[in-house]
């Protein structure tokens, strides 16, 4: 009974694994090693004209980061639309003041990168059906074209206005807008936890 249940546990793992778009992730520090804060309060802005994708980053996030910190604020819940960028940076500071953040991590879509990708030809099977004719068994090689998407994280720790920790993710040809943020959001709060940033 208790092997099944580790089964049916992996499984299910392995299966939510593969909804989750794959993404990599290249971080690191700004200041130096000893000055590295750890934040317990972040402030999550995403910083993207559709507003459905603003929504779903923050959203994400803060989905990924909530049993990693203690609280996390997201600025689609905490601010009105802004005209410009300078009233936008007036009521994320009015916000994170009001809500005590000792970090703001802020997203930002850098570009979306179009590649053909070639699939090689290959044989369907051998056996019985190789006899039935070249044309049915063999498959020509092809093109597939596949988008990336490329985001930079970039964390700010309150009262500097230097960021202290950056990263850049690519999220590699998503299936669906959840699917991406799910697979970005996931393995940008683990860089985070990994590089020393999350409190707890």
């Amino acid at each position: 009974m208790i092997a099944l249940r580790r089964t049916v546990l992996v499984l299910l793992t392995l299966a939510l694994a593969a909804c989750a778009t794959p993404t990599e992730v290249r971080s690191g520090w700004n200041p130096p090693a000893g000055e590295r804060p750890r934040f317990e309060n972040l402030f999550v802005i995403a910083l993207v004209n559709d507003n459905q994708g603003r929504v779903a980053v923050e959203d994400a996030l803060g989905d990924a980061l909530r049993d990693r910190i203690r609280h996390v604020y997201l600025a689609h819940r905490q601010l009105d639309a802004a005209n410009d960028g300078d009233e936008l940076r007036q009521r994320v500071e009015k916000a994170v003041a009001r809500t005590g953040a000792d970090g703001v991590l802020v997203v930002s879509f850098l570009k979306a990168e179009v590649r053909a990708d070639y699939v090689p030809p290959r044989l369907q099977g051998f056996g019985p059906s190789l006899g039935a004719g070249y044309d049915t068994v063999y498959a020509p090689g092809y093109y597939t074209e596949s988008r990336d998407y490329y985001l930079q994280s970039t964390l700010y720790q309150v009262g500097l206005d230097s960021p202290v920790w950056q990263a850049q993710s690519r999220v590699i040809n998503p299936t669906s807008l959840h699917n991406a943020v799910r697979g970005y959001a996931g393995d940008l709060a683990k860089r985070l936890h990994e590089d020393g940033a999350l409190a707890r």
